[in-house]
């Protein structure tokens, strides 16, 4: 079951031969923002960790990806800068 926070909740569903399989979710609108964050990763940040320290949940951290063109996470480099939208900004526009 998807729940209603999850990024996969606007989703499109269909079936194919092998069963029901996940539709590509819409990208978000990742336009700079004045009241966006800039954050140099450190040795030993996670994404999850950033989100929940900055957005205030942990589960949010493909917005982190989004916003940074990130496809590979786990492999944060220390000294790469992340702009982090405002929690405000994830609550009232993107999550809504």
């Amino acid at each position: 079951m998807i729940g209603r926070n999850s990024r996969y909740a606007r989703c499109l569903l269909y079936r194919d031969s092998d069963g029901t399989s996940l539709g590509m979710r819409q990208r978000i609108d990742t336009t700079p923002r004045h009241d966006d964050r800039l954050y140099t990763v450190v040795e030993g940040d996670r994404l999850d960790l950033l989100a929940h320290r900055y957005l205030g949940d942990a589960r949010l951290w493909w917005i982190i990806c989004d916003y940074n063109d990130l496809f590979f996470p786990l492999a944060l480099e220390p000294g790469l800068a992340l702009r982090i939208p405002s929690r405000e900004h994830v609550q009232m526009r993107l999550l809504e």
